[in-house]
């Protein structure tokens, strides 16, 4: 029954290398849960959820500073893996994330104690897992790297092109609160340069909508 529910074999590139007992433990261990928009979900420390697959929906995963700042680190969306949700089964390894769900959502989990069990007996399990990880931390560190070198401005302008790509479509239904979060900066920061870029020909505001009018000069920024 869990097969019509989610189709591993379909997600996980190892897993033609599982013994067919690794695989029934795998597809029965699967848990679905129904989400909202607009749920908070927080993982790190003793909070360790597993190995998570969106079946449907979007999520953004996001750090929080003590001053409660936030910085958007990516986005998931339906088939995507979120592997560090499942780091904390990494010897020494401790990361605090939070998740909000920006549809409402599907959300697939392989628990812990089910992941960990195969991927300690399984070298292929292994080196996907070690891979995703660090790719992820890869894409991280780039995003700090930017985060310290690129101006407030060019961070905007990418941020609302991968918004235009996640929509599909030039109008976008996103708050410039939502958007100082994606950043971690100020609304005022975010609603001053929307207007220059308005000003410039690049978008066009409207209450609780921006309208991409030239792609490929806001890629420039």
């Amino acid at each position: 029954m869990m097969q019509d529910v989610l189709e591993l074999n379909q997600i996980f590139p190892f897993w033609k290398n599982l013994k067919k007992r690794e695989q029934e433990e795998l597809q029965q261990g699967v848990v679905q849960n129904e989400y909202s928009k607009g749920t908070l979900l927080h993982y790190g420390g003793r909070e360790c959820a597993g190995v998570q697959i969106i079946r449907s929906g979007q999520a953004r995963v996001f750090i929080t500073s003590p001053n409660g700042g936030e910085i958007t680190l990516f986005r998931l969306v339906e088939g995507d893996v979120s592997i560090l949700s499942a780091a904390c089964m990494m010897k020494g390894m401790d990361i605090e994330l939070d998740m909000e769900l920006e549809e409402d959502s599907i959300i697939c989990t392989i628990p812990k104690f089910v992941y960990k069990k195969i991927h300690d007996e399984n070298a292929a399990v292994k080196d996907y897992t070690l891979e995703m990880i660090s790719e992820k931390f890869s894409d991280i560190m780039w995003l700090f790297n930017q985060y310290v070198f690129s101006n407030v401005a060019s961070r905007l302008a990418d941020t609302i092109l991968e918004h235009r790509a996640l929509a599909g479509m030039d109008t976008l239904s996103i708050t410039h609160d939502a958007l100082a979060r994606d950043l971690g900066t100020a609304r005022e920061v975010v609603t001053r340069l929307l207007k220059q870029f308005q000003l410039d020909g690049l978008v066009k505001l409207t209450r609780g909508k921006i309208e991409v009018l030239d792609a490929g000069k806001l890629a420039k920024i």
